[in-house]
């Protein structure tokens, strides 16, 4: 149980190759059980159950099984409203398209707690309503019962692989990433102990944000953890607990550990070296718990209260300003990482407990949705809302205009009214076509074969060989993860196109590549003019959003409220956390809505904003509020006016209207906090009481003229950004 962190992540990597292999072989496994069921049982419309299956172990993970129950209730569901629906309001197809659509919207408004059931749900209607159309109501009853027994054989087949043949799953990679991440923090705890007993210095990292250990799980986790951080999820709060502690280490290594061999005494070191020691203990008996698959005791109460008796003596505490500084800072960060590991504690416990749940506990948002999230909010009601847009205009060009595509339309719309943005509708179509026309290729391939070999066992090799490459592709690129994702939904309509295992009809193939086309520009179409949410513009209206925000927590501070003041703005913090994603997603659109790289400049200047307001933050909450603190906001105090002036001026230059924002001149900001402090400190005199620090109003200067010149930049960067975007 040797902690062995750093040796062994090319050693994970390893082994989380092996697991997506694994998993591509569990899912060609699924598809072809379901393709022998559909073939032994004759289904209509048979090419559906490993199109399900598919779907099923990619967009159902980490959790299939339970994905497969809900979404049948789903899908019977659905299609008995929808019968119904067809049935009494039939011979009044306005009315039956009307309702049939009000029933669409509400299941799409389902998505928030359950994806993919609510997703297929909404599909089996609108599929309905294309069929009904090119038919009669006897079809699209039809139709109903083949859609539900197909999914019905792929559930079976994808639980039989996922329980019985191969128990191998995604929770069991998560748990070995878990692990290496609990060894490799132990690591750092037990050098950063090791660093202040010896009083040496060590390398430190630039900057934390690289660190992401579960991102290559990215493809695998559940639906939900990729819509945002849902801290209702055992998933979601293990990893968000995860990155909180390596952030705590990493400020220790990077602003403490330099300074204290030179500002604390040898003992004072000792016993925060004895208490780190502690801690690593701790984080090994969580590695032992998640390699053993069991739970642990709760951190001992002891420890928060041997932190609190890390004091000096009185003498040092009459010493210089930079001592009481530094230890004050390690006893608030040890202080704060020690309940870090409580909380990573009772993840740990929690997680482990819902793992044990067995087929219950699968889908880990299920028990967790009350507390977690809303039913409705503005996101499901807009795709609601797109969705119902997109599909009547596929009507109209299917009726009107004679588009082709057929009810395949429906089943790519239902997929695209919830992509978000119009750039990544772009990425999807895009992405999602060549995907599409690779797994063609591989069907006409196939054709050559079993048009000469028209036997069963020859066609399930090609269904295995296709689907497990189409789920390779699928994890191994998760940037072009709707490519794999396209083509193992594409494979059986290209050779599957018949009940048997001769090579059917290369019309539905056909229409299946038509239906992505027509299904792809509609929503295009929706997306940039009828309801347009373009990501460049999410992102600079975040951006002027945070700067206001930004000025709004200045004026806080210098307005008397600083007890309560709570630091850098949540509005700040989401703004950097969303923007590289927004600006993949600009990447495939053209002219000044595609991503401009000087914006990664401004992010790393409102990420310096965010380090400056929480570092005054953290010095702010060291010591009760003093005079000499007060005489400091005093002499810096018209820095709030400055600030909201310059923020509110950088905050136009993000308007939505290029031209105008070009015109704006860049902000010049030079508070001198530190100047002025520095001329005005030598008359306060000397502080008679011995717990102030003297010197923690000249590092809050400091970081008030860092965020000046950081608002400078950002200032400038959006200058040149409007200047090319106005030459589109």
């Amino acid at each position: 149980m040797v902690s062995t962190a750093a040796p062994s992540e090319h050693l994970y990597e390893e082994a989380l190759r092996e697991g997506q292999v694994r998993h591509a072989l569990k899912t060609a496994l699924g598809c072809c059980l379901a393709t022998a069921l559909s073939f032994f049982f004759h289904l209509p419309s048979g090419q559906l159950a490993p199109v399900f299956a598919y779907l099923l172990m990619t967009l159902g993970m980490p959790s299939p099984r339970l994905n497969w129950v809900l979404a049948q209730l789903a899908i019977v569901v659905s299609a008995l409203v929808s019968a119904l629906v067809l049935v009494a309001f039939g011979a009044a197809p306005l009315l039956y398209l009307a309702l049939t659509l009000l029933w669409i919207f509400t299941c799409v408004l389902f998505t928030n707690w359950f994806s993919l059931p609510a997703t297929l749900g909404a599909m089996v209607s609108a599929l309905g309503i294309f069929v009904f159309f090119d038919g009669d109501v006897g079809d699209t009853l039809g139709f109903y019962v083949a859609y539900g027994l197909n999914f019905l054989i792929a559930g079976f087949s994808v639980a039989v692989v996922h329980t019985l043949l191969w128990q191998l799953n995604t929770r069991k990679v998560f748990l070995e990433r878990v692990a290496a991440v609990y060894a490799r923090l132990e690591d750092q705890c037990r050098d950063a102990a090791r660093r202040l007993r010896s009083g040496e210095s060590a390398p430190v990292e630039d900057s934390p944000g690289e660190w992401a250990p579960f991102r290559p799980l990215r493809q695998l986790l559940a639906p939900e953890l990729r819509r945002g951080r849902d801290t209702a999820n055992p998933f979601a709060r293990m990893i968000l607990a995860c990155r909180s502690l390596n952030l705590r280490l990493w400020f220790f290594s990077r602003v403490i550990a330099p300074l204290a061999p030179a500002a604390l005494p040898a003992e004072v070191r000792l016993r925060m070296a004895r208490l780190l020691d502690r801690c690593a203990e701790q984080l090994h008996v969580l590695l032992d718990g998640i390699l053993r698959r069991e739970p642990v005791l709760p951190v001992d109460t002891d420890l928060v209260e041997e932190a609190d008796s890390v004091r000096l003596d009185a003498s040092l505490q009459r010493g210089e300003g930079d001592i009481l500084l530094v230890h004050g800072i390690h006893r608030s960060i040890l202080h704060r990482f020690i309940r870090g590991i409580q909380t990573l504690t009772r993840c740990h416990n929690a997680l482990l407990a819902n793992l044990r749940a067995g087929l219950g506990g699968e889908l880990v948002a299920l028990g967790a949705f009350p507390s977690g999230r809303r039913l409705v909010d503005v996101n499901s009601v807009r795709a609601g809302v797109k969705l119902v847009l997109i599909l009547l205009l596929l009507l109209v060009e299917e009726r009107g205009l004679g588009f082709p595509g057929g009810s395949q339309v429906a089943f790519f719309a239902t997929f695209f009214a919830s992509t978000g943005n119009l750039g990544r509708q772009n990425k999807t179509d895009l992405v999602g076509l060549a995907g599409l026309l690779g797994g063609f290729v591989f069907g006409v391939v196939a054709a050559f074969f079993t048009s000469r070999l028209p036997q069963l066992p020859l066609m399930l090799a090609l269904v295995f060989l296709g689907q497990f490459l189409a789920s390779l592709a699928y994890q191994r690129l998760p940037r072009y993860g709707a490519a794999g994702l396209q083509a193992g939904l594409a494979l059986p309509f290209a050779y599957l196109a018949t009940t048997g295992p001769e090579w059917g009809p290369f019309a539905d193939a056909q229409m299946r590549f038509w239906g992505l086309v027509a299904a792809g520009f509609s929503a295009v179409v929706v997306h940039a003019y009828l309801w347009p949410v373009l990501p460049m513009r999410q992102l600079r209206a975040s951006i002027a959003v945070a700067l206001r925000d930004t000025a709004v927590s200045l004026g806080q501070l210098f307005g008397g409220s600083r007890p309560t003041w709570e630091g850098s703005p949540p509005s700040l913090n989401d703004t950097v956390t969303r923007a590289h994603d927004l600006l993949d997603d600009a990447r495939y659109l053209p002219g000044p809505d595609h991503a401009d790289p000087a914006y990664n400049g401004i992010l790393g200047c409102l990420q310096e904003i965010d380090a400056n307001l929480e570092y005054v933050h953290f010095l702010l909450s060291l010591e009760a509020e003093h005079a000499l603190r007060e005489r400091f906001f005093q002499v810096v105090g018209d820095y709030a006016e400055q600030a909201q002036r310059n923020l509110e001026r950088v905050a136009q230059q993000f308007q939505q209207s290029t031209s105008r924002a070009a015109r704006l001149e860049p902000v010049r900001w030079e508070p001198d906090a530190s100047g002025r402090w520095e001329r005005a400190s030598h008359a306060v005199g000397p502080v008679s009481d011995r717990a102030i620090d003297p010197t923690r109003p000249a590092v809050i200067a400091r970081c008030l003229d860092q965020i000046a010149r950081a608002t400078e930049r950002i200032s400038g960067i959006a200058q040149e950004i409007n200047q090319r975007n106005t030459r589109f």
